[in-house]
């Protein structure tokens, strides 16, 4: 009889020494809490553990208990029994970290993404859950672990955050129960969304201020979109992570249903983000079309070339998913 997953995974970490908790570029709070409990339960396994971002701990998260457990890869390559993929639909979203492994005896991939690859020798993968966050706090519950007050306000961020506070259609019964149990098990609401939703720095506005100056719509306004520049980032003093959330401000304007947010990096690569706050329209769809994905309400994909043929590219396949939809 086969056991359940998470069984199988808490086999893995009680049977093996050396552990690497790895999350994706661009980190999300989802990703580095989920990274930070991971971190923490090895620990008190008494394990020998690294947790590696590409882009190390972003100011955005350092208020989050532990936040100091994660680090950027370092320059030489180590070898580990475990390497855990956590919120990370692809190898490629691994950055820096994937030449920094020397070798691993086994591959965890962990993550709700539908888009995921399916690359490590044990795959969870579960679409339905709102968050990573909540297939870690599964594991550790059917592992019997405990869920100490720094896990708590961990796992509560990880769902608050990818659920927009607990306001967008993936947030199920299932999603509360779990945050009232965090709750409980003494995460502090209301300094934890201080922290999070209510601290940002002065240079995340000035770089919304500026984006917002050139926001475009489509489609009797039901499209809506913006573009954030390198020149923008200059003028702000904004880093690269403070772009998160930037895209609510588009999707909360009543008649938009499909938001995106155009971005080029250095290498000449346009970031798109996309948000739908319709039932009846899918963006990963239309990521899925650019070489992305994610999920029915929230996807994005990175696609090379000039940014004036990217962004017709992919305004014209959400036109088209606009106006094909469903009526109701």
């Amino acid at each position: 009889m086969n056991l359940p997953i998470t069984n199988q995974i808490g086999d893995i970490f009680r049977g093996h020494q050396t552990f690497l908790v790895a999350g994706h570029v661009r980190p999300d709070g989802d990703v580095l809490a989920c990274q930070i409990v991971l971190g923490l339960t090895l620990q008190a396994l008494g394990k020998t553990v690294e947790v590696w971002n590409p882009d190390g701990m972003s100011r955005k998260y350092s208020f989050l208990p532990h936040a100091d457990l994660v680090r950027r890869p370092p320059s030489q390559a180590r070898a580990f029994d475990v390497v855990i993929a956590v919120d990370t639909a692809t190898q490629d979203r691994l950055g820096s970290i994937r030449d920094r492994i020397a070798s691993q005896k086994v591959l965890v991939n962990v993550d709700h993404h539908t888009s995921n690859g399916r690359f490590g020798d044990i795959n969870w993968i579960e679409p339905t859950a709102a968050a990573s966050g909540e297939l870690v706090h599964q594991l550790l519950c059917d592992n019997r672990w405990p869920i100490t007050p720094a896990i708590a306000a961990n796992l509560f961020i990880a769902i608050a955050t990818d659920t927009g506070s607990f306001q967008y259609s993936n947030t199920t019964p299932q999603t509360l129960r779990i945050a009232a149990e965090l709750i409980e098990a003494g995460a502090n609401v209301a300094e934890l969304s201080r922290q999070c939703f209510g601290s940002y720095p002065l240079a995340r506005v000035r770089l919304l201020q500026l984006a917002l100056a050139g926001m475009k719509f489509s489609a009797d306004n039901r499209i809506g979109w913006l573009w954030l520049t390198r020149e923008m980032y200059r003028q702000s003093g904004a880093l690269a992570e403070d772009s998160e959330g930037l895209i609510d401000h588009v999707r909360a304007i009543d008649t938009v249903l499909v938001a995106a947010v155009f971005e080029q990096d250095d290498t000449g690569i346009v970031r798109v983000s996309l948000r739908s706050k319709s039932d009846r329209i899918s963006v990963d769809k239309i990521a899925g079309q650019f070489g992305g994905g994610g999920h029915a309400a929230a996807a994005g994909a990175r696609i090379p070339g000039e940014p004036a043929g990217v962004e017709a590219a992919v305004l014209k396949a959400i036109e088209q998913a606009v106006q094909t939809a469903p009526q109701g």
